[in-house]
């Protein structure tokens, strides 16, 4: 019994080495990843996928040959183009007019203007046989990202919608074709790439809430799948904006003025001398978007913008308030005042083993390039975390570039055979999972089920934390 329970225990450890990053998280997380493993022990999701993933089913193939016509005659290009045409977050405005123009032909209806966001949208389609069944959500993405150099796709969101796309028509021509009940929403979000994160809005705006479960694809350096459990993709972050406001003279008589420069200056550097401070996962980038008008003024007002990461939520609110402290320390010190925006808040998700285990099955039947057998760390399925920890998901992640993401060379590779390919395999595995869930009530049944159990886990995970930091982050005061 000992050496039973000394395996038992030996097992737990090595997932959580996998399953969570810090030494700390996985001191926390140590009986709680116990309680995962049990989990996914008894609804044995590795051996079901495989199963499934290896039945025979013509109408299945038939899906996966009608989205590789559509992908190869419409969709690449289409792809392609968004490339070509890059816009950035909340300003995605020829391509919303090109992606729901699209919709609309196959026979969805469009809304836009989602959640009060105006390059958000909702195309839906229900089904003739009724739509009692499960609603499938998509989410679709078509922002690029900031750059020195021009705005660029070196995320590759030129691909989601197309990808997504291609999976929608597909399923809505099944569904209709063989009477099968149920509906399906494409969810066009906007700006992952800047904050406030659009889907947070969204969902808190109640967007989400038809869909039983959803999904999205995304370009990677590998085709992977996460482990089940809490995480997301690029840290916790906390997105903060200081303003500081002070007093303008000319420089001849600069004691009139109160410098909000020196201020966000001061607090700059204070930031830095603050790293030694913190644990050394903790990551800190920001920038003074705003210094000023010109040499001879006393600049009155003065922008410093950092994103904060942190493995965990709980001590990158440790850290938050220690750098908020010094931003005020250093207004108070140049006799001006600053204002705190915490504009924008990504945390960890929910991962569904039971999802993960089925991509990464059809991933293996179908061939998918560049395959990491090893479950990755939990990652959610989008970046914002709070909305996988309400609705179930997937997020599909086929090899399409081995270049850095968010380089230059990762968006050509977008409009390259590379890429071209990983993403046809990307729609062809989300039609897969769809195709599952919404054929199969018992697989909906143990999606919903794990979803519950590790949502409560998540909890009591956050709690453990807390106490695993104790006094490092200020113990019972930090929790008031």
């Amino acid at each position: 019994m000992r050496r039973l329970l000394a395996f038992s225990l030996t097992l737990a450890l090595t997932a959580a080495a996998f399953a969570q990053t810090t030494p700390t998280e996985r001191a926390a997380a140590a009986e709680i990843l116990q309680e995962i493993e049990a989990l996914q022990a008894r609804i044995n999701p590795t051996e079901k996928a495989q199963k499934m993933a290896a039945r025979n089913d013509a109408q299945r193939d038939a899906i996966f040959e009608r989205i590789e016509k559509l992908w190869t005659s419409e969709m690449r290009a289409l792809s392609d183009y968004i490339g070509q045409n890059p816009e950035v977050g909340w300003h995605e405005f020829e391509s919303v007019d090109t992606l729901t123009s699209v919709l609309r032909f196959y026979g969805f209806d469009v809304e836009t203007g989602q959640a009060g966001l105006e390059t958000a949208f909702v195309g839906g389609w229900d089904s003739p046989a009724g739509a009692e069944g499960p609603t499938l959500g998509i989410i679709v993405e078509y922002d690029a990202l900031r750059g020195t150099q021009g705005a660029f796709h070196g995320c590759q969101h030129n691909a989601q919608s197309p990808v997504g796309f291609a999976v929608a028509i597909a399923l809505s021509e099944y569904m209709e074709r063989e009477g099968v009940a149920g509906r399906i929403r494409v969810y066009g979000t906007p700006a992952e790439e800047m904050g406030p994160p659009a889907k947070t809005i969204m969902y808190e705006a109640g967007v989400f809430d038809e869909a039983d479960m959803l999904i999205r694809s995304h370009g990677s350096d590998e085709t992977a799948r996460g482990r089940a459990g809490f995480g997301v993709c690029c840290l916790n972050i906390n997105e903060v904006k200081y303003t500081f406001k002070g007093r303008p003279a000319h420089q001849r008589s600069s004691w009139h003025g109160r410098n909000a420069l020196a201020a966000a200056v001061q607090f700059y550097t204070a930031v830095d001398h603050l790293r030694p401070t913190f644990r050394p996962e903790a990551s800190i980038q920001g920038v003074i978007p705003e210094g000023g008008i010109a040499p001879n003024v006393v600049p009155d007002r003065a922008v410093v913008d950092y994103y904060f990461r942190y493995p965990d939520e709980v001590y990158l609110e440790h850290m938050q308030q220690m750098i908020d402290n010094a931003a005020r320390a250093a207004a108070l010190a140049t006799g001006t005042e600053v204002e705190i925006d915490r504009y924008g808040e990504y945390r960890d998700g929910i991962t569904v083993g039971s999802l993960e285990e089925l991509f990464f099955a059809y991933a293996e039947k179908l061939g998918a390039p560049n395959i990491n057998p090893e479950p990755q760390r939990p990652a959610g399925y989008e970046e914002t975390g709070f909305v996988t920890r309400g609705i179930p998901g997937v997020g599909i992640s086929v090899f399409t570039s081995a270049a850095a993401g968010h380089s230059y060379e990762r968006w050509q590779d977008s409009m390259k055979p590379v890429g071209h390919i990983g993403f046809l395999y990307d729609a062809q595995i989300m039609a897969a999972v769809l195709y599952h869930f919404l054929n199969e009530e018992d697989f909906r049944k143990t999606v919903a089920e794990e979803h519950r159990i590790l949502s409560g886990l998540f909890d009591q995970y956050l709690e453990r934390l807390r106490e695993t930091y104790g006094d490092e982050i200020g113990g019972a005061a930090a929790r008031q």
